[in-house]
């Protein structure tokens, strides 16, 4: 997979860090989507899932920050991952140990770093996260 393009949804309420991430990321060659805050990560995802094709995963990777407003990305991941158990999640935030705590970080399928992140790093932890 980690070959072709990825299908993204980022989650970021800083806009200046949203569209970095996404400029950083199509210049890849990736396909981005990009949203604010967790609540409409879950109105993008729920839509998304609905017309997918059986098996196949909404998004390849969905990169989120914890603390934004109306709804955390911690909250929001745990209901995406109550519908989409393999759904794989990267959060880049300020709340590292609160991810931590509430996820099960294995670094194959959820992963998170503190912010600031170097975009070299950033974009390993992206490919090791996709890989498989």
């Amino acid at each position: 997979m980690s070959n072709g393009f990825l299908k993204i949804l980022v989650v970021e309420d800083s806009e200046a860090l949203a569209e970095h991430y996404q400029t950083v990321l199509e210049s890849k060659g990736h396909k981005v989507l990009v949203t604010h805050d967790g609540k409409e990560e879950l109105e993008i995802y729920e839509k998304e899932l609905k017309s997918c094709t059986s098996g196949k995963l909404p998004f390849d990777l969905i990169i989120s920050d914890n603390s934004m407003p109306e709804m955390n990305g911690v909250e929001a991941g745990q209901r995406i991952l109550n519908l989409v158990p393999d759904q794989k999640f990267f959060f880049v935030t300020g709340e590292r140990v609160i991810v931590l705590d509430s996820l099960n970080v294995d670094g194959k399928n959820i992963d998170v770093e503190q912010k600031p992140l170097k975009t070299e790093k950033f974009l390993k932890k992206i490919e090791l996260l996709t890989q498989n």
